[in-house]
């Protein structure tokens, strides 16, 4: 474990030159080079109403659940990283839009713009602050002294939601657009930049704009005029309150992607052609969709998406001109937003996932640094998901989201006291344990079983749609290199290779294996499935490894209802087989359906084209030689599949974690986690794997004689 430096085109130990694994890195390494990309459009001022701009990347609105002093942090973060401009995730105007976040309406809520501004401003950015009614897009209260309708244009309810809203009277239109004006002028006097008005996604005022939302006859509905009337009251109002030298934009939904009922890019156009001759927004952020489409809008890795909404941004600028146009959604490389400024097509790019994965990602495209950039990609686990379920937005790749506060800018500082830390398993807990000891000093050796690194990511990376997750395990291999950790692949770590390398601390990052016996602890089957000897039984690892050995007809079995099944179904249905596809749960993939990791509309259609058969809420009761019987879980009804050649198993996973209890036994000092600790998604692993750099701490660690988990 001799301390050395390395290039990062140089092979570790133990990894041949040429391998599978060093070619992906040059793979992935010559996708994030810009070096033949001109960055320079990115780089220019722009003026928005007074307002510099320093240049053109934005971190644009995402509402992440934060407290106020964690928010700060947050945002401190990437004004720090080098965006010229950030808008604050959405900001509710009224008690009848409120969603539980912060409340523009609320008179101490000055202080907290003071708190945010600061925060961007020590920078040198700017902040927008992003004013917000939900409309129809929530549940309701469920607050005895406020409960009460929702209020949307029309009483239509939300696809997602559900719960119906009452049509807004012209009273109510009235305080809202008050509303919208009061809680600018709170954020004009908390030192905020700027507002923007939220007119998209189908929230309040969308739902006016909408033809298929608005189906009013009155002076708020009918026409492109009428429809837009709500949002001129609303620009007017908040002029009023702010003054001529104030910058105030709005962000517009160009296209709904519901076909000619909803909002199209001639709909749009026409509205933003009544906008801008009103003369009161300064600029136009340009997104797409509603709640109806929201997978268009935060597009999953499967979509392929990647600014395809700056086709409507270019709409906007020929609309408008000179004015500032800013596009958001799905950019993820700083090559793609140059290309767009560069075209004219925005003069903004919002960037927020791919800055929730890397807040330095400007100063790093800007200092020649884009190889160092840590991808965002696209699974929607730590930031959609999450907040969605009630969390906090973080970041699948990047768990100091969420945590800027707590961790604070010196939680990976330089350590005054080096240690040797031994790495066993090559997946992503494991190389994120190895970057993150790396960057604090320690002398970090990797060991790695198999012969390419990844752990059971490699394979999610080779299902369609999702080789994202590829670049995510590049990154990180080529961080390791670039801090000089030893990388051994192909190597068995036992109980006496760790007493013969000595490390202060062993972290043990082994991974999970797939069952195979049908044993389910979920459903309370503990004896696995009757006749499986019977079977070809294969684990998904071994399905993706070689869809050969699944023959022709395959039963793939998933218990809980993630991704994983449904991307081994597009493998397998791809590779020519015939799939029956059997869940307890009461749909397939349910755990990717609604306001979850959006990836659902991009793969199911696929699945039933190619003629999936899905026996939902059933189990495997037994197999026969030849057959499976399969048995519904609410009542006696089953079914025989016969001529089944293969049954893949979605399953449990058991933590292969006897090493690291071998290694406690003895006494030596050793961590666990990622799926060694509990099999669980990427999202734990990366976080485990940045924590355990926090394990190396002298006063804790009596030279390799304490268990630290």
């Amino acid at each position: 474990m001799k301390r050395h430096s390395r290039a990062l085109t140089q092979v570790p130990s133990g990894m041949p030159a040429g391998s599978p694994h060093t070619e992906a890195i040059t793979q992935t390494m010559a996708h994030h080079t810009t070096n033949n990309i001109d960055l320079q459009p990115l780089w220019q001022q722009l003026e928005i109403n007074g307002c510099t701009i320093a240049n053109r990347v934005a971190v644009s609105a995402i509402a992440t659940g934060h407290d106020p002093q964690q928010y700060a942090a947050y945002l401190g973060a990437r004004a720090r990283g080098g965006a010229g401009l950030i808008v604050t995730g959405a900001q509710s105007v009224h008690p009848s839009g409120d969603i539980g976040w912060f409340r523009a309406w609320e008179p101490d809520s000055e202080e907290t713009y003071r708190l945010l501004a600061a925060a961007v401003h020590q920078h040198d950015g700017k902040l927008f602050g992003q004013l917000h009614h939900c409309g129809a897009q929530q549940t309701g209260s469920v607050k005895l002294d406020t409960a009460g309708a929702l209020i949307a244009a029309s009483a239509l309810a939300s696809p997602v939601f559900t719960t119906a809203p009452t049509e807004a009277t012209v009273q109510e239109i009235g305080e809202m657009v008050e509303a919208f004006a009061d809680a600018a002028a709170r954020m004009r006097r908390g030192g905020l930049d700027g507002v923007e008005v939220h007119a998209a996604h189908g929230y309040l005022l969308h739902s006016f704009l909408s033809p298929m939302a608005n189906r009013r006859n009155d002076e708020y509905g009918g026409d492109p005029l009428r429809r837009a009337r709500i949002v001129v009251e609303v620009g007017r109002a908040v002029r009023a309150r702010c003054g001529d030298h104030y910058p105030i934009g709005v962000k517009l939904s160009f296209d709904e992607f519901v076909g000619d009922q909803g909002i199209t890019v001639p709909v749009a156009t026409e509205t933003l052609e009544i906008l801008h001759a009103e003369g009161i927004f300064d600029y136009v952020s340009v997104s797409g969709t509603s709640y109806h489409s929201l997978h268009e809008w935060i597009t999953s890795m499967e979509s392929g998406r990647s600014g395809h909404l700056a086709v409507h941004s270019a709409a906007a600028k020929r609309v408008v001109g000179d004015l500032p146009v800013m596009v958001t959604g799905a950019v993820h490389s700083v090559a793609e937003a140059a290309r767009i400024v560069a075209a004219s097509e925005a003069d903004v790019v919002g960037m927020v996932r791919a800055q929730l994965a890397d807040p330095d990602l400007v100063r790093k495209a800007r200092s020649g640094q884009q190889a160092t950039i840590r991808p965002c990609v696209g699974a929607n686990q730590g930031c959609w998901r999450r907040y969605f379920r009630g969390g906090q937005v973080s970041c699948t790749v990047n768990p100091e989201v969420g945590r800027e506060k707590m961790w604070g800018d010196d939680y990976f500082a330089p350590t005054s006291n080096p240690m040797r830390v031994l790495v066993i398993g090559g997946g992503p807990a494991g190389l994120k344990a190895a970057e993150s000891s790396a960057r604090r000093g320690h002398d970090v050796l990797v060991l790695e079983l198999h012969d390419q690194l990844g752990g059971q990511l490699h394979f999610a990376g080779r299902l369609p749609g999702r080789e994202r997750w590829q670049r995510l395990i590049d990154h990180l291999y080529g961080e390791v290199t670039r801090l000089g950790v030893e990388v051994r692949l192909g190597t068995r770590a036992t109980e006496e290779l760790v007493e013969q390398i000595d490390p202060d601390l062993t972290v043990v990052a082994t991974g999970a294996s797939w069952d195979t016996d049908g044993s389910s602890a979920m459903l309370g089957r503990l004896d696995g499935i009757t006749g499986l000897n019977y079977a070809n039984v294969l684990t998904p690892i071994e399905a993706i490894a070689n869809p050969d050995a699944c023959g022709t007809k395959v039963m793939l079995v998933d218990e809980h209802g993630t991704h994983a099944a449904l991307g081994l179904a597009q493998l397998l249905t791809r590779h020519g087989c015939s799939v029956t596809f059997v869940t307890a749960q009461h749909h397939p993939g349910s755990q990717t359906l609604g306001v979850s990791t959006l990836n659902h509309p991009w793969v199911y259609p696929e699945l039933v084209k190619a003629g999936v058969e899905f026996i939902s809420e059933s189990v495997i009761d037994r197999v026969m030689p030849g057959s499976v019987v399969v048995g519904s879980l609410y009542d006696a009804r089953s079914r025989e599949v016969e001529d089944v050649d293969s049954i893949v198993l979605c399953m449990g996973r058991t933590s292969n974690a006897d090493l690291y209890r071998a290694l406690r036994q003895r006494g030596r000092a050793v961590e666990c986690i990622g799926d060694a600790l509990a099999p669980r998604e990427v999202d734990e692993a990366i976080l485990e794997g940045a924590q355990s750099a926090r394990s190396l701490r002298a006063e804790d660690l009596s030279r390799g004689r304490r268990a630290v988990r």
